[in-house]
């Protein structure tokens, strides 16, 4: 093996053994009670965001439709540090961006648009990584295979100090395989929010692994909600 794959693969274990250090059978009903019903059900705010999540989850018609599709999205995920004129030229670009996403190719999509965005700072135009953007942009549209990373999740998994696209892609495959090792610690969960949250708030039906791991964990790296 490789360097850069042995490497790769420390990482890939250092992220799943994480996973299972804060979820896991002593730790489910805090998951629920924390992490998942206060954080995402009883906060107005976040309930009122989760509306718009499934606005757009996987609506390709919705996304052509919105003349101001990204004006929109940076607003509703409270992305900062961007101006117009970068949310028009991706605008004027939405077929071949959501045409990457479709095929695939996410690296393309990401060193062209993300990785040194060109955004205005006052009266001076700065390079800034949008990776943040860029991962919950993919989540939208293909939400059981990546996640909706941002940098506090990323720094909560050790990996603050890594490339945002390879943290990315590492976490988002974890998500998956240790979902699928872990199916019956899952299904507890999902059941177990299922039923808290009586008023269906979250649609549980439309609920991947993926988007419940980032709505735990994003209460973990956040709100700063561990398990004791």
């Amino acid at each position: 093996m490789k360097n850069e794959q042995i490497y790769i693969e420390n990482l890939r274990k250092s992220v799943s053994d994480r996973i299972s250090d804060v979820i896991n059978e002593e730790t489910i009903e805090h998951i629920v009670d924390v992490d998942l019903v206060k954080s995402h059900v009883e906060d107005k705010k976040a309930s009122s965001f989760h509306k718009y999540y499934l606005k757009t989850l996987k609506d390709e018609k919705y996304y052509f439709k919105v003349n101001n599709f990204f004006r929109e999205f940076k607003k509703e995920y409270s992305i900062q540090g961007i101006d117009n004129d970068f949310l028009d030229k991706l605008e004027g670009c939405k077929d071949n961006i959501l045409n990457d996403i479709r095929d695939d190719r996410l690296a393309d999509l990401y060193f062209k648009n993300f990785k040194r965005a060109e955004i205005r700072h006052g009266s001076r135009t700065i390079n800034k990584e949008l990776g943040s953007f860029f991962s919950k942009l993919v989540h939208t549209f293909r939400p059981d295979e990546y996640c909706a990373l941002d940098n506090p999740i990323k720094k909560y998994f050790g990996l603050k100090n890594e490339s945002f696209f390879i943290s990315f892609l590492i976490i988002s495959a974890e998500y998956i395989h240790w979902a699928n090792d872990n199916n019956s610690i899952v299904q507890e969960i999902k059941n177990r929010f299922k039923q808290a949250d009586s008023k269906n708030i979250i649609k549980h039906e439309r609920l991947t692994d993926l988007k419940l791991l980032d709505l735990i964990f994003w209460s973990k790296a956040n709100l700063k909600t561990e398990y004791f």
